[in-house]
């Protein structure tokens, strides 16, 4: 849809109490929802839609920066202002993948290994695994992909005890845990996970395509196999514009 042809029908009104940048956003939020503006849809430039809502440049800005703060609109870096992807329903109630996930959910995964090392793990990071001061871990960073698009980084920290003999060519496609599970025999427990907005710094923003600075999603997990032992703690920063998470709570 074209803004310009929809505001032959809709003109802001500098009478009303409403700020005119405040008109113009509800005018877009409004095509979004009806869907007259489609997922992935580039807006006019500042310029097209100044000129065409005889407003100035700077009153754009201020609606299309309220629009990207509540995630309704996305900046690509050098490409302009586009209509945000619908965010993921994400709950928070039982250990699932993220291949498996984005399987279930009808798209396509895919994962970048970054990095594979065997490293000294830190006191925080040998204390959550229980492992004895001279005991290694796997250290893997994975960019985490739907459709093609980015949606996570990961850096988790595994025991090697747990898993001798680990190699890089394994995890550099599928789901670790389906991995783990078929050549380790690990049986999926519980996990104790924490959950918190922060600013994405400029590794984070890079790597899964936002600007420094954006809200991202800081998921800490530590996960245990049945028998209680725990084989994973990873940190997970996941785009706060393509997810969204929820939980059921009862009396």
């Amino acid at each position: 849809m074209a803004l310009s042809d929809s505001s032959t029908k809709y003109k802001l009104n500098p009478e009303l109490p409403t700020p005119l940048y405040y008109q113009l956003q509800k005018f877009i939020q409004d095509a979004i929802d009806e869907g007259k503006l489609k997922p992935g849809e580039k807006l006019p430039s500042e310029r097209e839609l100044a000129r065409t809502f005889n407003i100035n440049r700077l009153t754009v800005r201020h609606a299309t920066n309220a629009l990207v703060s509540r995630g309704g609109l996305v900046r690509r870096r050098g490409l302009g202002t586009f209509v945000a992807q619908a965010k993921l329903n994400q709950g928070l109630f039982h250990l699932a993948s993220f291949t498996e996930d984005m399987k279930n959910r009808g798209l396509k995964p895919a994962t970048i290994l970054l990095s594979f090392s065997l490293q000294n793990p830190e006191h925080q990071v040998q204390e959550a695994l229980h492992l004895l001061p001279n005991e290694k871990t796997y250290l893997i960073e994975r960019l985490r992909l739907a459709n093609n698009e980015p949606m996570a980084l990961e850096i988790a920290s595994l025991p090697a005890p747990m898993f001798p003999g680990l190699e890089k060519t394994a995890l550099e496609s599928g789901s670790l845990y389906s991995f783990l599970r078929s050549n380790y025999n690990l049986s999926l427990g519980r996990a104790r996970e924490t959950l918190e907005a922060v600013a994405a710094e400029k590794k984070e923003a890079d790597l899964l395509e936002i600007p420094t600075g954006n809200p991202v999603f800081l998921r800490e997990r530590l996960t245990f196999n049945e028998q209680g032992q725990p084989f994973e703690l990873v940190r997970s920063f996941y785009r706060a514009d393509r997810y969204k998470f929820f939980f059921y709570l009862e009396r």
